[in-house]
């Protein structure tokens, strides 16, 4: 299956510029949950501000921590687990709650929301907002960002779940792929947020997919500040299947500065050993992010994730993207223009990227513009251009 761009052709700039015309159908849009205001969440705020009539979708969601998301987004919010919202169990700022501890019933919540009365339905998925009922007349569209981990990728969460979290999922695995490949028949057309995502789709649900990538708000990054030629940059969280160790000891043997942001259960163990030319930092403010990113000669991005809005970013700040050839950064680096890719997160293959990486020349505003590929004007564009296809093909009036 074909991109957005080459099914549908890319918009011209102007249409881009002008944005996509409203949608005025009762709408529903069903997200999984909202611990934060993350890629998932941004994509949701992206498609209720710049797809709909006033802002107008009604959002159900199993759980949210409302308190961190933008007051428009949280009132919009019309309904969520009763029991995800009980004391202790519903997540506060300054404590994650227990509510994905109740991650076995949330396919029955979703599966018996009423939403006979909307006309569109927008499923945004990684785990079971898809399993939604609608009207037999209705169209239900997910928004996929990957199936659900747990259940077919085991060999990916086991880097992200530990001890007996990771036993009772293991537990869990042949009911959640059962429940999961049931659901995945449900929405009338799929949306994947990368050509792996895409391949994920068509391999476990058996279904084709358009790969519309997430909106990044690329205008906020500056391509135009001068780069510190000697040093390089890494943002995430300190987890395994993020390699921070492995990073960290690449530039041991190099006569580069790296500085690392992020915080995690490795932080301990990462300080330990930390070489001296290795700066580890805690989160920060996006303001500093974006100054970092802007003034980097190069960024790290040796995980395998479903997309990667943080390389979309550096690209965005006229800095080129060392990444692992997995995953969205297919997508995102096309090697010896954006970047470079190389086949292992390991030491050597990373000091021998930043070497060649520091020997090319890269233009930082060419790099900005191939960081339009993936704005939010033209998010919204694909989007609706997908939308207004398929209404037509089902019936349904937007």
């Amino acid at each position: 299956m074909l991109d957005a761009a080459e099914q549908f052709g890319f918009p011209e700039q102007n249409e881009v510029e002008a944005g996509p015309p409203p949608i005025a159908a009762q709408t529903a849009i069903v997200h999984d949950w909202f611990q934060g205001f993350h890629g998932a969440e941004r994509v949701v705020e992206a498609m209720r501000t710049g797809l709909f009539v006033d802002a107008s979708p009604d959002i159900y969601t199993f759980h949210a921590a409302r308190e961190l998301l933008p007051a428009g987004l949280a009132a919009a919010i019309v309904r969520e687990s009763k029991i995800a919202s009980l004391p202790g169990i519903r997540q506060r700022v300054e404590h994650p709650g227990h509510w994905r501890n109740l991650l076995p019933v949330m396919p029955h919540y979703f599966s018996r929301l009423d939403l006979q009365e909307y006309d569109l339905v927008i499923s945004s998925s990684h785990a079971f907002a898809a399993n939604v009922r609608t009207r037999s007349d209705a169209l239900h569209v997910c928004y996929c960002y990957t199936p659900l981990r747990y259940a077919w990728l085991p060999e990916i969460e086991r880097g992200r779940a530990l001890g007996t979290k990771a036993l009772a999922l293991s537990l869990l695995r042949k009911r959640l792929r059962r429940i999961d490949r049931a659901a995945s028949v449900r929405p009338d057309g799929y949306v994947a947020i990368s050509s792996a995502v895409r391949d994920r789709i068509r391999r476990f649900y058996e279904r084709d997919s358009v790969v519309i990538h997430p909106p990044v708000d690329v205008e906020e990054f500056d391509p135009t500040q001068e780069k510190d030629a000697e040093r390089f940059l890494w943002i995430h969280r300190l987890v395994s299947y993020k390699h921070p160790e492995l990073v960290a000891e690449a530039f041991r043997e190099l006569p580069y500065r790296l500085t690392m942001v992020g915080i995690g259960p490795l932080e301990a163990r990462l300080r330990k050993d930390l070489p001296p030319n290795v700066d580890l930092r805690g989160w920060l403010s996006r303001e500093e992010l974006a100054r970092l990113l802007a003034r980097s000669a190069g960024f790290i991005h040796v995980g395998n994730e479903d997309f990667g809005i943080t390389m979309v970013e550096a690209l965005a700040s006229g800095t080129p993207v060392i990444a692992l050839n997995r995953g969205g950064a297919r997508d995102i680096v096309r090697s010896g223009i954006d970047g470079l890719l190389i086949d292992r997160p390991d030491p050597a293959d990373i000091r021998s990227a930043v070497r060649a990486l520091i020997r090319s020349r890269w233009d930082p505003r060419r790099l900005a513009d191939g960081a339009q590929r993936f704005s939010r004007p033209r998010f919204l564009l694909e989007l609706r251009t997908y939308l207004d296809e398929l209404s037509e093909k089902r019936g349904v009036h937007l």
